[in-house]
């Protein structure tokens, strides 16, 4: 690994597309179909694709050249999937070219690698609106452009660069990672990454490294370590504040079975709001029985 902790910064040029051509942006990306205007689905590479709104609102931002064909399929349908690949060196040749723009679904098509199935999920089937979705993902979001708040925002609506706003519907895991997620994450998939576009004639990719995991640390009010866990484990049951400084207590590596515990009893109970008095509540009936 170089080291230039030592090397003078300079100012690098201002340049458009200035996350590749004036910088380094290392990321993952994702494979986003739609369904052009003949009903065929298309696969567009996105690098500039990323979490937007993530606590009360599940949203994605993509960030497309205007008029690209995956920017007027989801303009003229509202409708999308985006998928995560894990890396594989073949398979990242054909991403390679599936960016190239101009090309029709069925010139992609033709050297196309990846299986194209339809979604499992009940009234996505594959028509004119809904795209297939690729197997070879380890996830795939479901999604719809959120077209009233993007007219609302005159930075997404007037930007020179074309911002879709996309709200994620369902979220689609292989049962390996979802069992993986559910267990604690013992491991992490081998997400492919990518450098970009550079010297206007490479395009950058890599593979990860394994992955390590480090405790959090001991640094500020362990409630609020709890409060972040348990509102992220199930959108229709949120945890209070108070409630959480309750639940200090419970050793690390049980937390999240004893939070899913709570849940489940919120949920028998009609509880939406696990606040103070319900955890109170709880422990009490857990000492007397």
């Amino acid at each position: 690994m170089s080291n230039t902790k030592n090397d003078e910064f300079v100012v690098s040029p201002m340049r458009d597309n200035w996350y590749q051509s004036s910088s380094y942006y290392a990321s993952s990306f994702s494979l986003i179909t739609t369904v052009n205007e003949a009903g065929l689905t298309s696969i567009g590479p996105y690098q500039l694709s990323f979490p937007f709104e993530v606590i009360n609102e599940r949203s994605w931002m993509v960030v497309s050249r205007p008029g690209s064909n995956t920017d007027r399929n989801v303009r003229r349908t509202k409708k999308c999937a985006l998928h995560f690949i894990e890396y594989d060196k073949e398979k990242i040749e054909t991403v390679l070219k599936f960016g190239f723009p101009g090309q029709e679904p069925e010139e992609k098509m033709a050297y196309n690698i990846f299986d194209l199935i339809e979604s499992p999920t009940p009234g996505r089937e594959s028509n004119d609106i809904y795209p297939k979705i690729i197997k070879d993902a380890y996830q795939v979001y479901e999604c719809t452009l959120d077209v009233e708040r993007m007219e609302q925002n005159p930075i997404l609506r007037d930007s020179s660069s074309s911002h879709l706003l996309l709200n994620i519907d369902n979220i689609l895991l292989k049962k390996k990672w979802k069992d993986n997620l559910e267990g604690g994450g013992t491991t992490m998939p081998e997400a492919a990454l990518t450098f970009g576009f550079r010297g206007a004639s490479k395009f950058w990719f890599g593979e990860r490294k394994e992955p390590y995991w480090l405790p959090i640390p001991d640094l500020g009010p362990q409630h609020e370590v709890v409060h972040y866990e348990a509102n992220r484990l199930d959108e229709e049951v949120r945890f209070t504040m108070e409630a959480c400084k309750q639940l200090t207590g419970i050793p690390k590596v049980f937390l999240t079975q004893a939070l899913q515990g709570i849940i489940a009893e919120a949920k028998k109970a009609s509880v939406t709001e696990v606040d103070l008095a319900f955890v109170q509540k709880l422990n009490q009936e857990r000492e007397s029985g």
